[in-house]
Parts: structure tokens; C-alpha cells; sequence
């Protein structure tokens, strides 16, 4: 278990502003960042497994640089409450497990988010989202050649289709999405020098 707390004068933070997509920095005049956060492992001969959960708020008050990037009714609101950063996701999870049997690794690995910011001033908040990816791997022994590692993964199994942002909020201009299903196969060959 981790617990953190920070207080920040001038805080840091980037934005999307304008036709091209870039990061432009601009300050809050003060922020604050606290929460927890649980993690765990387990082992048991051929099996391993790994869980997390977090609770997190972060927020800042009063823009007091490049404010020329913000709508004069939002940049008003931020100057006397405070709101939460675009990137505050209040819960988020991962885990995961594996099982390997005869030189093959099988995995299975999950995300979860309760949403990050959006709308007037980050006020609301986007959908939660789950994820799931699974993937084979196995170590080939090829005699002379030597070994050759080779995996499989699927990323997305289920096709979840989910928006990470919406193109609202503070600093978020273009909306993104999570990835959508799609299939990884790599091989590794371990060279000696």
C-alpha cells in the first residue's frame, strides 16, 4: 500500500490548443495531488498473478500562464475553484495472470478506468472503460540454430470500443480512443557475441 499527498505552487500542466494538435504548458497559480494505491503479487509453481487498484484526485486553481489559449468564461470559473486536471482519473485497476505449461506462457491482463476529465471547466466525467488482452508465448529449441522465442497477443480481446477523451475539457482538444482488437505475433532469436 502507497498513500501520497503533494501541494504545488505553480503547477505544471499541457494543453491541446487551436487547429494543429500541440502541447502548449501553462501553470495553475496552486495544486494538489493525493491517493492510494494497493498492489499485490503471487506466485505458485507455474502460475503468477498481479493485481492493482488506485484512487487518485488531482487539481489545480487560478491559470496563471498562457491564459490566451483559454475561453474567458472557463479561464473566470478556474481563477476562484478549484477543478480537477484533464488527466484525473479517479479509480483505476490492472491485472493479470499467467500459467506456464510444457515451455508455452499463456497471459491474460486487464485495465480498468473510471474515466478521465471532460466538459466546461473538467465538471464531468467520461464512461469507464475495461480492457482485456490475452496472449501465448513459447520458446522453440531449433538444435544448432538455437532457441527461438515466439508469442502471439491479442490486444482488446472483446473489441471494446471506449473514448479515453472527448475533445472537451481543459486542454483537450481531439478526441482519442482506446485501441481497437488487434493481433501481435512476434519471434525473438537470442544471439550470443
Amino acid at each position: 500500500v502507497d498513500a501520497y499527498y503533494k501541494q504545488a505552487r505553480n503547477l505544471l500542466d499541457e494543453g491541446q490548443f487551436g487547429a494543429p494538435i500541440l502541447y502548449t504548458p501553462f501553470n495553475y497559480a496552486e495544486g494538489k495531488v493525493y491517493g492510494v494505491e494497493l498492489s499485490s503479487t503471487w506466485r505458485d509453481g507455474a502460475f503468477s498473478a498481479y493485481a492493482n487498484a488506485a484512487y487518485s484526485i488531482a487539481k489545480g486553481r487560478d491559470i496563471v500562464s498562457s491564459q490566451y489559449t483559454f475561453d474567458p468564461d472557463e479561464l473566470a470559473y478556474i481563477q476562484n475553484h478549484w477543478i480537477y486536471l484533464d488527466h484525473s482519473q479517479r479509480w483505476s485497476a490492472s491485472a493479470g495472470a499467467s500459467y506456464l505449461w510444457h515451455d508455452t506462457t499463456f497471459s491474460v491482463t486487464g485495465i480498468y478506468g473510471s474515466g478521465l476529465r471532460a466538459g466546461f471547466a473538467n465538471t464531468e466525467s467520461l464512461p469507464s472503460y475495461v480492457q482485456v488482452d490475452a496472449g501465448v508465448a513459447h520458446a522453440f529449441e531449433l538444435g544448432a540454430f538455437g532457441k527461438l522465442n515466439a508469442r502471439f497477443t491479442i490486444i482488446n480481446v472483446f473489441d471494446k470500443v471506449y473514448e479515453i477523451r472527448d475533445g472537451t475539457g481543459v486542454g483537450v482538444g481531439a478526441p482519442q480512443f482506446g485501441p481497437r482488437r488487434a493481433y501481435y505475433i512476434a519471434f525473438e532469436k537470442p544471439f550470443k557475441l
